[in-house]
């Protein structure tokens, strides 16, 4: 009886370890024929979605599958799709998710919303978005340019993805590559405050005070509340007078 009792264990965990196998396999061999995947990093697409299926193994079953995804109004969906320009109600509701998770400070569930939306559609340049403003808080620079990089294979005019990697070139100190892709930015959307703010205080560094003035004066405009913008603008535009009186010799 012993022996038929390990006997049966083992061809269990052969059963197992077979089925696990294939799975990841199949999954493999399904991203590399996805003719959606063009031109997207494979490796960093495996690892985001390795976050996935490491959840479900982990019991905790997707939203959509456990029919326990709140619900939204359809209103929102609408809103959603056009906010993010996608046309699948289903990715707008987890981008819709994703961004409510953000905004309210809980970055594991807006970075889970997300990778399902990739789960749904490889091509979604917003849900690699959020993943790389999840991944910048938590200082993961490395993911968070990938990520950004990513957003821009699958839609070169998001706006989002080139302030993250002004984001990260700023604080690697490497301010031309700040300020080109934060002006990139701001071509996409002249009214954001923080990219704004990111662009002047890039031009701080690099002592081009009257632009930096510029781009400052515009962010603080914007949100009028906030008083770093505001002291950086006065700042900047100290500094331009006193470059301008230096060059004049006065």
């Amino acid at each position: 009886m012993l022996e038929l009792g390990i006997i049966i264990c083992v061809t269990i965990v052969l059963i197992l370890v077979l089925r696990n196998y294939s799975k990841t396999g199949n999954e493999s061999i399904y991203i590399a024929k996805d003719n959606s995947t063009k031109g997207i990093n494979m490796n960093f697409l495996k690892k985001i979605l390795s976050k996935r299926r490491e959840k479900a193994e982990k019991g905790i079953e997707e939203a959509i599958i456990s029919g326990q995804r709140d619900i939204i109004s359809p209103k929102e969906i609408e809103d959603a799709q056009a906010t993010y320009f996608v046309e699948d109600p289903e990715v707008a509701q987890m981008l819709h998710e994703s961004d409510d998770a953000f905004r309210a400070g809980d970055l594991k569930l807006a970075e889970e919303k997300a990778i399902d939306a990739i789960g749904k559609d490889k091509k979604c340049d917003q849900a690699y978005v959020f993943v790389g403003k999840v991944a910048l808080l938590k200082q993961n620079y490395e993911e968070a340019k990938e990520a950004a990089t990513t957003a821009l294979k699958c839609n070169a005019d998001n706006g989002f993805a080139y302030a993250i990697l002004g984001e990260i070139y700023y604080k690697d100190e490497k301010y031309t590559d700040a300020i080109e892709n934060f002006q990139k930015a701001v071509n996409y959307d002249r009214n954001n405050a923080e990219w704004q703010a990111g662009l002047g205080k890039a031009y701080m560094e690099v002592r081009q005070f009257a632009k930096a003035a510029k781009a400052l004066k515009r962010a603080a405009s914007l949100d009028i509340d906030n008083l770093e913008y505001k002291k950086l603008a006065m700042e900047a535009e100290e500094k331009q007078r006193a470059h301008s009186q230096a060059y004049r010799g006065v």
